[in-house]
């Protein structure tokens, strides 16, 4: 009868990339196998996610001054607020947050979304998920710099969205 050691391997955690994450994305979506999925994608992209189950937790994470690029929420997250609520908080408290709202069921009527937020029908094709999220991150980044640039030229305190590491 043959024995084998198992010896213990120390791999790390999710992608590796010698690359500076392009974006962080907080991704909100109650469905645990579409937030894998769609996790997935956007860290083999080379960002950074932070995964929420819930409007309530994403709020949290805000909260704790994580910065945050963009936010990309489903709409329907039974049983608290849905991503509409969600949306209109963030745009309203964490003005430097990019919004990208996605659902398969609910379109958004005309006041659900906030000035600057977009909507993403799904299903999508990675591709088309990946350049929303591309372009809202490049837009929150520059958004943030252009406030930075504007902070330090007026002598006055920097803006208050600059990122802490996620």
């Amino acid at each position: 009868m043959a024995t084998f050691a198992i010896s213990p391997v120390l791999l790390p955690l999710g992608p590796v990339s010698n690359q500076h994450p392009i974006g962080v994305v907080l991704l909100v979506e109650d469905e645990p196998l579409v937030r894998l999925v769609t996790a997935d994608i956007l860290l083999e992209a080379n960002f950074r996610v932070i995964e929420a189950g819930d409007a309530e937790e994403a709020l949290r994470v805000l909260k704790a001054e994580v910065a945050v690029d963009v936010l990309l929420s489903d709409v329907e997250m039974p049983p608290g607020m849905n991503g509409y609520e969600l949306v209109g908080h963030v745009h309203r408290d964490w003005p430097g947050v990019e919004i990208i709202v996605s659902s398969g069921r609910e379109w958004p009527k005309e006041d659900d979304l906030p000035p600057g937020a977009v909507f993403l029908p799904k299903p999508y094709l990675n591709a088309t998920l990946l350049s929303y999220v591309q372009a809202a991150a490049a837009r929150a980044q520059e958004t943030r710099r252009l406030r930075r640039e504007a902070g330090a030229a007026g002598g006055g305190a920097p803006a208050r969205d600059i990122p802490k590491t996620a």
